[in-house]
């Protein structure tokens, strides 16, 4: 193989692009060459076993800088080409409004969606038009959450867990379907007085009252005829095995109901425990050391049955004592049973 300057000493000059064989030159003269000049690659080669020819490689190729083969023509239909790929890949991640629909605001937000064990915020740009409230996101090109501004029944903003695991405002939303939604918006004051605005305009009645507490929806869920007994912020040391001075501690709610225990996960946004009143078998409070973090602390130790198994579940919080007692208390009331 060959190296062939290609000579660009001008466009008006008559050696331009004229080949030059050179032998010799150290390995920074040829990248010399390929980068301000560039090189011809002419290749005949045979691969051969035994004598016997078996493959046959036959290349032609200009090698050098894109500037130089733009310069020259080399590029411009791979120019061209690119080009048109990217203005379609843009009109294809562009949203799609509907005829004669217009965008009032734009920025960046992002949608709470649950669809079973899948639970996240999908970020994306968040877009109120005259019509719709729309999350989009670009890559790769989908719809995140989308509903006409008819379809609103109610909108509330209150402070919740965000997904980088900190208080935030969001807002809520109560569709006619009966769903609710939550949304995260960088300027969320500007979007909450834009919607309101164009919602009067529309002459949309905001009729129903939104619920701005997930978790106390969740807790109905998991109970349904319960009655609720005391609720308070605690800590829960994640599941896992590993030494409590090492162990990670999870922010959450913990429900006592007439039918049992429930902690909710703010950063799961989710019920992660769940124990019936006749599950339960014992309960107490004590002083552990929980590392140099946390240091010592009481923690309240629930123990209980699931699928056939024992397993206890550690809170860090405060009244703890309290929380001893009515779970005591729940218990023994239950068919007249009690704790050891």
């Amino acid at each position: 193989m060959t190296p062939v300057g290609l000579g660009l000493s001008g466009a008006g000059d008559e050696q331009a692009m004229k080949p030059v064989r050179e032998r010799g030159g150290a390995l920074n003269d040829l990248l010399e060459r390929l980068l301000n000049k560039g090189v011809v690659i002419d290749l005949d080669m045979v691969i051969g076993v035994a004598g016997i020819p078996l493959i046959g490689v036959s290349l032609r190729a200009a090698v050098a800088a894109i500037e130089t083969m733009i310069e020259y023509g080399f590029m411009q239909a791979w120019d061209e080409d690119t080009r048109r790929y990217a203005e379609r890949e843009l009109q294809r991640k562009k949203l799609d409004y509907a005829p004669g629909e217009t965008a009032a605001l734009e920025m960046f937000g992002s949608h709470w969606y649950a669809d079973r064990i899948y639970r996240a915020w999908r970020p994306g740009r968040l877009y109120l038009t005259d019509r719709r409230l729309i999350l989009y996101r670009k890559s790769p090109a989908e719809v995140l959450f989308e509903t006409p501004l008819r379809s609103i029944r109610g909108m509330a903003v209150a402070e919740s867990v965000h997904f980088n695991g900190r208080l935030a405002p969001l807002l809520h939303l109560a569709l006619d379907s009966g769903e609710q939604a939550a949304l995260y918006a960088e300027d969320l004051p500007a979007l909450e007085a834009a919607l309101h605005d164009r919602l009067q305009e529309m002459g949309v009645p905001l009729t129903q009252t939104v619920n701005t507490c997930e978790r106390d929806a969740d807790v109905a869920q998991a109970f349904p005829d319960h009655r609720l007994l005391a609720d308070a912020k605690m800590w829960r040391q994640a599941p896992g095995g590993v030494a409590e001075t090492t162990a990670m501690w999870q922010a959450g709610w913990l429900y006592l109901t007439s039918e049992g225990l429930v902690w909710w996960s703010e950063s799961e946004r989710r019920v992660a425990v769940r124990m019936p009143v006749a599950d339960i078998i014992g309960v107490g409070v004590e002083a552990r050391d929980l590392g140099p973090l946390l240091g010592a602390k009481s923690v309240l130790g629930v123990r209980y049955r699931e699928r056939g198994r024992q397993k206890t579940v550690l809170f860090a919080g405060e009244d703890l004592e309290e929380w001893r007692r009515g779970i005591r208390r729940l218990v023994v009331d239950h068919e007249g049973g009690g704790l050891p």
